[in-house]
């Protein structure tokens, strides 16, 4: 155990803010390692002369900010993913030896637009007259086309809705941020899975809203569950990934969509649907969610998964009748989508490329994810056979957060279940994103180093495990 004792001087306001504020300096100067535990909440108090409610809150907005992380009987660690290098490397072809670092934690797509389709979108692009307006103010929601463009992607996706149901945004994330803006009010409850993308978390603290999270089974969201939250919260939304879900890729059955639909119809609670992997199931798509209470339904996807995350497109559906105060929250955040982008992805849904890089990327997850089935054999894992993420069960022995501190020991960066959790008693797991490194035989080398991992005992050096 650490012995930790913050100087709260620099740090003006409430105690327990000025110990999380503290405790942050402290790890972003690499004074607190990963794996670090912390005093107990009575031996801090003690030392800074604060009363125990203090440090318990405290460590709760520490936690909250994902600096640390607690477990029961063993104490609270400083997370070992808080210090990690930058999320978006800037090169991901750079050579990896075989001693480099492989980060397996981020959901990248495969690359696959290539200079020769880029650079035939531009010049079938830069080849129309009044090209130049593409450089102009347009209405918030997106031009005429490249809504209906939007309207053709999501009917790929078995969601077939007027163009004028369709607001163009940049990317997924802006998606949900229109969504969530345009429905909820700070204070407003919206349930999810207990486990969920942590980009909603975020967001949620950007919005002011609180999060629930409903159980889980073997097949998404446990329908008595939900409907419990719904009595008892009387939330504003739910948000669901029911398409190769983030992290555990479930993919729910219908029989669960339509169950779950009826009773968010009970309730009058509105979906947020997000559906940014489900042109990954190819002919087995299922109808989405929002198709069984469409009046409930904001369902939206983008093209950062299935084409190229850099063109910043994002296709959100709405009800009927509801344009009005989405276009709002889109003036409030971006104003519009760039047009110019949305062009070329309109391009490419018309002519099929969008459809055809789809397919590519679904037939190299296909690929990798038979290359991580074999070499993690006989461990337990969860995932779509074309996901691009696998949720890998972890033996009784390992920690999340312990196993990820010792994976990134031996040059693996992966996500553990606490930074999806909404809940003290995550599952025990990780997420890897086999996707993630551009070549291949990297991907191997990661999974290698994951499997002899796992053969392993925790060390004894580290606390946290």
């Amino acid at each position: 155990m650490t012995n930790w004792q913050p100087d709260l001087s620099a740090f003006p306001g409430p105690r327990y803010l000025a110990i999380a504020d503290a405790l942050s300096e402290d790890i972003r100067h690499q004074r607190m390692a990963p794996g670090t535990r912390l005093p107990t909440h009575r031996e801090l108090a003690f030392r800074l002369g604060v009363t125990v409610g203090t440090v318990t809150r405290a460590y709760a907005e520490a936690e909250r900010r994902g600096l640390i992380g607690g477990e029961v009987g063993r104490g609270t660690f400083v997370r070992p993913d808080v210090r990690r290098r930058p999320e978006m490397p800037i090169d991901r072809e750079t050579e990896i030896d075989s001693g480099g670092f492989i980060d397996l934690s981020i959901n990248f797509p495969t690359p696959r637009a290539n200079d020769a389709l880029l650079s035939t979108a531009l010049q079938r692009v830069a080849a129309r007259p009044g090209i130049h307006t593409l450089l102009d103010y347009h209405h918030h929601v997106g031009l005429p086309r490249h809504r209906a463009a939007g309207a053709q992607w999501l009917a790929e996706q078995r969601y077939p809705v007027s163009a004028e149901r369709v607001i163009v945004t940049a990317g997924g994330q802006h998606a949900m941020t229109a969504a969530l803006g345009a429905i909820t009010e700070p204070g407003d409850v919206v349930v999810t899975e207990c486990v969920t993308y942590p980009g909603l978390r975020r967001l949620a603290d950007f919005l002011r809203i609180r999060l629930h999270g409903v159980q889980m089974d073997a097949d998404g969201v446990d329908p008595e569950a939900f409907e419990q939250a719904c009595i008892n919260l009387r939330p504003k939304a739910f948000y669901c990934v029911v398409n190769m879900h983030n992290p555990t890729g479930i993919v729910v059955s219908l029989e669960r969509r339509r169950a779950l639909a009826e009773i968010a119809r009970r309730h009058g609670v509105k979906i947020v649907e997000d559906d940014v992997y489900g042109f990954l199931l190819g002919t087995r798509t299922i109808e989405p969610l929002s198709a069984h209470a469409p009046e409930l339904g904001h369902y939206f996807t983008s093209v950062s998964k299935s084409m190229a995350p850099g063109l910043r497109v994002g296709y959100l559906a709405i009800p009927e009748g509801a344009l009005d105060s989405f276009a709002q929250v889109v003036r409030s955040t971006t104003w519009m989508a760039a047009p110019l982008t949305a062009e070329i992805a309109a391009d490419w849904v018309e002519d099929g490329t969008g459809m055809d890089l789809a397919e590519a990327h679904r037939i190299e997850a296909i690929a990798r994810q038979r290359m991580a089935r074999r070499i993690l054999s006989d461990l337990s894992i969860c995932g779509d056979e074309s996901s691009y993420h696998i949720w890998l069960k972890l033996p009784e022995h390992w920690t999340s957060d312990g196993f990820a501190l010792q994976a990134r020991l031996k040059g693996v960066g992966v996500s553990p279940a606490t930074i999806f959790s909404l809940t003290r008693n995550a599952p025990n797991g990780v997420r890897l994103c086999l996707c993630a490194p551009a070549d291949r035989r990297v991907l191997e080398m990661a999974l290698q180093r994951i499997a002899e991992l796992l053969r392993t005992q925790p060390g004894g050096a580290y606390g946290i495990v």
